[in-house]
């Protein structure tokens, strides 16, 4: 089972009862799948030979006698801490629900200081984010600067001008130390920030987005449905890259504001090492952003080992594709003084082709309290 089909049927009520044991497993073995104490967590059953296992993070678990469960259906499960030990105590898909509401609401308690107002992760909101395609143009279209000017300025808020001018970019002082703290504040790590008592100086787009709407409030303003989407658009950026980790993979996407450019599409992604796997998988970047002088342009990194970097490059331009081109020496020669080399090279004047997304494996776990 894959994709929503997990979320999708987890309002089959399944009857559990008192005496089912809890599944136990060992220290090395919580930690090994990133268990919290007090986790709520998602799995599958899978019908292995003859008999019915849990799959869980990719693992198969022997399973206690007495459970009415089928092949595929989907198990939720409460991770619990104790002396030597873990147990995995199974629940119902109305109790996950409300324990999940539950922590929602004490997110709510913990980030009033940041002004957070966040939306409960109950399965019906789950279901909604998986659902929604990969990082739509919303946020991309709201970051242009023209575009966030006009919103911040109907918004009338003096403070959140001052915040977000202080959280763009800017071409002319990028530097390593901004690039991070504006990756940190794109709202993808907020909830487990504050999940774990981590206070962060670093300004949140989602945290600043809520805000607007909040300002905005019973006003009749176009605004509040795109503020919404954008918001939609970072918390299932949030989903995919849990359900990729649960799959081993490293994948996060991400929208970078500017000051004097248009918005940069960030995605980082790095497969999962396969058994026997001798070499890790690449780490790939790919960046995506329409700009005012070089057009519409794509670029993919592949970093393979230590040292050596795979560029390819699309652009709609034809003066910017040649451009990129006569770059190749300059580039090299950047690359070797810091110690890299540059492998493949190769620049199409085109769009990039579409690449289909792939879905979660089969008992992907979700942390629903991050």
């Amino acid at each position: 089972m894959s994709g929503t089909e997990p979320i999708a049927s987890s309002g089959r009520i399944h009857p559990i009862s008192a005496e089912i044991r809890p599944l136990q497993l060992e220290v090395t073995q919580a930690r090994e799948m990133g268990l919290r104490d007090g986790q709520i967590i998602q799995g599958s059953m899978e019908l292995r030979g003859e008999s019915l296992k849990l799959l869980l993070n990719g693992q198969l678990i022997d399973v206690p006698p007495g459970l009415h469960f089928r092949p595929g259906d989907p198990v939720w499960l409460k991770a619990q801490s104790r002396p030597g030990g873990w147990w995995l105590r199974l629940i119902d898909a109305r109790r996950a629900a409300a324990e999940i509401h539950q922590s929602g609401a004490g997110h709510h308690e913990t980030t009033s200081a940041t002004e957070l107002a966040a939306t409960p992760l109950t399965p019906s909101r789950l279901q909604a984010l998986l659902l929604r395609p990969p990082m739509s143009p919303t946020l991309m279209s709201l970051f242009e600067p023209k575009e966030i000017a006009t919103l911040l300025k109907s918004a009338g808020d003096k403070e959140l001008i001052h915040q977000f001018l202080r959280m763009r970019l800017s071409m002319s002082s990028l530097s390593a130390g901004a690039l991070q703290n504006a990756v940190q504040g794109s709202g993808l790590w907020l909830e487990s920030m504050l999940g774990r008592g981590q206070a962060s100086a670093v300004l949140d787009v989602k945290t600043l987005l809520r805000r607007l709407i909040r300002v905005l409030g019973e006003r009749d303003s176009p605004y509040k449905a795109s503020l919404q989407r954008a918001i939609d658009d970072i918390e299932a950026a949030q989903v995919e890259s849990l359900s990729a980790q649960s799959r081993g993979e490293l994948a996060f996407a991400l929208v970078l504001p500017f000051a004097n450019s248009n918005p940069l599409d960030i995605e980082f992604f790095r497969a999962s090492r396969r058994r026997n796997q001798k070499d890790a998988p690449p780490f790939t970047v790919t960046i995506h952003t329409d700009h005012h002088v070089l057009g519409e342009l794509w670029l993919k990194m592949s970093f393979l080992g230590r040292s050596q970097i795979d560029l390819l490059v699309w652009a709609i331009k034809p003066a910017t594709a040649e451009r990129a081109r006569q770059k190749v020496s300059q580039l090299t020669n950047a690359l070797r003084e810091s110690g890299l080399s540059l492998g493949l090279f190769r620049v199409f004047n085109s769009a990039r082709p579409s690449v289909p997304t792939g879905s979660s494996a089969p008992g992907a776990m979700l942390d629903v309290q991050a």
